[in-house]
């Protein structure tokens, strides 16, 4: 989940914001953004990797409050598994900062993104 939705989110935000797309539609949607220093690039990238994973935290989060009426479930090899049961707070283990969490063990791109 890291890579194919967080990482991969901030890469194609991050190319955005530091000029690196060929995508020709995002460069002008994004014109306003050509003209930020390093500095203030590193903050917009810092910030879109602060939403990007609280997002994440808080979609997980939905799951724990509202266990009686909602999971997610997990099939790995034929076997289903209620992701709650696994976890004891979901949301939680998004954990940016502690090293046991999936961003600091699965990311590429980490907490700062520059």
């Amino acid at each position: 989940m890291i890579l194919d939705v967080r990482d991969r989110s901030l890469k194609i935000s991050m190319d955005i914001v530091k000029k690196k797309t060929s995508n020709p539609i995002k460069i002008k949607q994004y014109k306003e953004l050509e003209g930020l220093t390093p500095l203030q690039q590193e903050a917009v990238c810092d910030l879109l990797s602060e939403t990007v994973t609280d997002t994440i935290y808080r979609f997980m989060e939905m799951f724990d409050h509202h266990s009686s009426n909602m999971k997610i479930t997990v099939k790995y090899e034929e076997n289903d598994y209620d992701l709650l049961q696994l976890s004891e707070v979901m949301g939680s283990e998004i954990a940016c900062f502690d090293e046991d969490g999936w961003i600091q063990k699965f990311s590429k791109i980490g907490r700062f993104v520059l």
